[in-house]
């Protein structure tokens, strides 16, 4: 199984090393907005854009395209991205789909290994690889749309159910892991009063785990008149291809810098009042009232964010 792994991982490389040769040669305009890694698995408040355009452009985007390999200095929870637009002079729909179908072909071969065994063997065959950079699909719009506008999803919260056995587990494997800020004692303590609130749920409560996802780039197509954006809003992750008819570029709104004081929300989420905190360090909610569907504890998988914010931090889950 490694050495299939490894055998569609090099048949990706090379699809998109043959199409960052193809692609290149039909560009009308390039723009893309860099934005910093994160380097502490936190969700940032700020977030500084830098605007390029032209052949600085272009060179980042190929770059970007293969990047595959978490950077150095990147969290390993984060994912990197160049936000941007392509306009090209030239339909490449087929080449785009040939990238595609061995990024498909990647995530298809990974997730036939079972679910238990899935972090273990993509380690060892794909070491410092990033599953999520490398699935991610090239997207081109065609025809251009009128407007294409560049924002923010910033804040969006994020929810699983979890068992009480889970999050018993998690603390327990917490308390090998001692932050630098406390002593042996001290973090004791502190894991001992988390079982204590966990241990006051009553058994038949579901628990939730609830956290914010990092704020992350959208980019939507728009054309005069259009009912629905339903297909037209992508993540900002790589840049988007256009292709422009006569060399006629559509307006572009791009991407400013984010703050999070403007993606607050000034009224609570409907379903805040039903739920009540246990843990609220880790995120950790019992669920008081009815919910939408009947809840059926998780069999297997975890919050794998969780034993990280023991330290009452809260991580950024990356979203594509």
């Amino acid at each position: 199984m490694i050495v299939n792994i490894r055998d569609a991982f090099e048949s990706l490389k090379n699809a998109i090393a043959v199409f960052n040769t193809e692609w290149v040669k039909h560009v009308v305009y390039a723009e893309v907005f860099e934005t910093p890694l994160n380097k502490n698995g936190l969700a940032p408040k700020i977030i500084s854009v830098t605007a390029l355009t032209d052949g600085d452009a272009i060179l980042k985007s190929v770059d970007a395209f293969q990047t595959l390999y978490f950077q150095p200095n990147q969290h390993p929870a984060t994912a990197f991205r160049l936000s941007g637009w392509i306009g090209l002079s030239q339909d490449l729909s087929a080449e785009i789909a040939i990238v595609n179908q061995h990024k498909d072909a990647l995530k298809a071969l990974i997730h036939s290994i079972p679910e238990k065994e899935r972090n273990r063997w993509t380690r060892q065959a794909l070491p410092n690889v990033s599953l999520l950079q490398c699935y991610r699909h090239l997207v081109q719009w065609s025809p251009a749309p009128e407007c294409v506008y560049f924002s923010w999803a910033g804040a969006t919260p994020s929810s699983v159910h979890v068992s009480k056995e889970k999050v018993h587990a998690q603390l327990n494997r917490a308390l090998a892991n001692i932050p630098e800020q406390f002593t042996a004692e001290e973090w004791q303590v502190i894991i001992d009063l988390q079982r204590q609130q966990l241990d006051q749920v009553p058994v038949e409560t579901p628990l939730i785990y609830r956290w914010f996802k990092s704020p992350h780039p959208r980019i939507m197509a728009y054309n005069k008149g259009q009912t629905t954006n339903a297909g037209r809003i992508v993540p900002a992750n790589l840049p988007v291809f256009v292709v422009l008819e006569d060399n006629q570029k559509p307006k572009v709104y791009g991407l400013s810098n984010f703050d999070m004081k403007d993606h607050i929300r000034e009224t609570p989420r409907s379903d805040s009042a039903l739920l009540s905190p246990v843990i609220e360090s880790l995120g950790l909610y019992a669920q008081i009232g009815a919910p939408a569907k009947k809840y059926v504890p998780p069999i297997s998988g975890e919050n794998q964010s969780a034993t990280s914010r023991n330290s009452g931090t809260k991580n950024a889950i990356e979203e594509e």
